[in-house]
Parts: C-alpha cells; sequence; structure tokens
C-alpha cells in the first residue's frame, strides 16, 4: 500500500480538471496505461504537463467515443490485479 499522497501533476485540457500523471510523479508506470491503445501517448517532457494529457475520466468517455465511431465496443481500464 502506498502510503504517499498523489500529486496534481496535470490539468486535463478537456474538463480542467487537476490529475497526477504517474511519469510525471516519477512512477515506474502511469494509470493511463490500464487503459486501452487509442492515442499517441507523449514521451515525458515532450508536452506541457499542464497540456499533455487528459484526466482518467476524459481519456475513458474519448477511448469510449472514438471505439464507437469504428464500431467497436466501449471499453474500461484494465483493473489492478
Amino acid at each position: 500500500m502506498n502510503s504517499k499522497p498523489a500529486l496534481s501533476t496535470n490539468r486535463c485540457p478537456r474538463c480542467a480538471a487537476t490529475f497526477t500523471c504517474g511519469m510525471q510523479a516519477g512512477e515506474a508506470a502511469c494509470w493511463c496505461a490500464a487503459f486501452p491503445s487509442a492515442f499517441a501517448v507523449p514521451s515525458v517532457g515532450s508536452v506541457d504537463p499542464a497540456l499533455g494529457c487528459y484526466c482518467p475520466r476524459c481519456l475513458a468517455e474519448l477511448i469510449d467515443q472514438k471505439r464507437a465511431l469504428q464500431g467497436g465496443a466501449a471499453q474500461t481500464p484494465v483493473q489492478d490485479r
């Protein structure tokens, strides 16, 4: 169990919610890796952290929209095992 509080490292460009990017926070991986691949993920430091990533809610909605346009089923993130 991780006892450190999560740091808000980003602000979603779609809804302005603050959230933590695992890569920006120095984690080995980010929460977004649990989502199905739908968008190119920028490398750390290649974009403004405040503009580069969507929050978990917006990313899920955008992935579902993209899949619907492509005729695929909606998908949610893979749960931790």
